[in-house]
């Protein structure tokens, strides 16, 4: 049939998307896509509906956490002092300030009330510390996130 039509083959689209009205996007991933010598094109593959308005929150929430985290490590580059004293000073600041940290830390049951467990999960993977810090820097900043990954890096 594709022969019959004369239609050549279109390389190189990976997605299609067709926008219907109120925001309605139907999208086929990896599609097979042929034009007509008069300029139709045919596309072939599997049309799924996409929610727009979810992908650019997600876009978005993306975006933010990034900037906020390269917002962080510009501070830290730019304060940076490289001298071998300097770098001695601020190991033995850490080790001094990690000490009462590790003792503040609760082993017990952490009540995470009123917070998201996703949340709280984001937070561990992220800063790599305990279940009740990512608790404690939540409710430190009211639930937000970004603050609270930013505090605890």
């Amino acid at each position: 049939m594709i022969k019959k039509h004369n239609l050549k083959q279109v390389k190189g689209i990976t997605r299609v998307t067709f926008k219907q009205r109120g925001n309605l996007i139907y999208a086929i991933d990896s599609p097979d896509v042929y034009r007509s010598a008069a300029g139709t094109y045919i596309v072939f593959g599997e049309a799924k509906v996409d929610d727009m308005n979810k992908r650019i929150e997600e876009a978005q929430a993306q975006q933010a956490q990034q900037e906020a985290l390269s917002k962080s490590a510009g501070e830290i580059s730019a304060t940076e002092d490289k001298s071998p004293e300097a770098i001695t000073a601020d190991l033995q600041a850490a080790s001094l300030a990690s000490a009462p940290a590790e003792e503040e830390e609760d082993e017990g049951e952490v009540d995470e009330s009123g917070l998201d467990a996703k949340d709280i999960d984001i937070i561990v993977e992220q800063t790599q510390v305990s279940r009740a810090k990512a608790v404690k820097a939540l409710r430190a900043h009211k639930g937000d996130m970004v603050n609270a990954i930013m505090d605890l890096s």
